[in-house]
């Protein structure tokens, strides 16, 4: 218990860390610029606590928020997909809540993980660059921006979980 409560609080440290000093300098095209930080939402525990996922991906949102200066949008936004990513997996597998003990991340087939990060990828930065933007008025460009932030964010999420996900299982 400790042990894993020591592994997911030092991800709420270490991703702001990475977001804020790798990350959020990318920036390519000027529209893409990876949101990796949402790796929290795929790689905690599905069996856990959902009060916990939410509350510690508030904080893990706010700190984002703090270092970037962006009012809550990103805790808003990732809150939004920890509490919707179990309906989308329970919807693209078919398992309901009394199959949750046996749903594991590294047992999902890629084509479904594949969608399911894909999706929640998607609605995180939508959310993400309308509360920046807050108009539909150039709603292109809103499109244009989350879909090839989105395109990146997924690349880079895939492969960290692959880390992740092969690091777990070595141990």
């Amino acid at each position: 218990m400790n042990s894993t409560l020591l592994k997911y609080g030092s991800l709420i440290f270490l991703l702001p860390f990475l977001q804020v000093s790798i990350f959020n300098n990318i920036l390519l095209l000027d529209y893409i610029n990876p949101l990796f930080y949402i790796i929290f939402v795929f790689v905690f525990p599905l069996s856990k606590n959902k009060t916990n996922l939410l509350l510690i991906s508030f904080l893990l949102g706010i700190c984002i928020d703090l270092l970037t200066n962006d009012g809550g949008i990103h805790a808003f936004s990732l809150v939004f997909i920890a509490y919707i990513r179990l309906f989308f997996l329970y919807v693209l597998t078919g398992k309901n809540d009394s199959d949750l003990d046996q749903l594991k991340i590294s047992k999902l087939s890629f084509p479904i993980l594949f969608i399911w990060i894909s999706l929640l990828t998607f609605i995180h930065h939508f959310i993400v660059f309308y509360l920046e933007q807050f108009s539909l008025i150039r709603f292109d460009n809103l499109l244009l921006k989350t879909f090839l932030t989105s395109l990146l964010s997924i690349v880079l999420i895939i492969f960290g979980l692959q880390l992740f996900l092969k690091k777990k299982s070595n141990a």
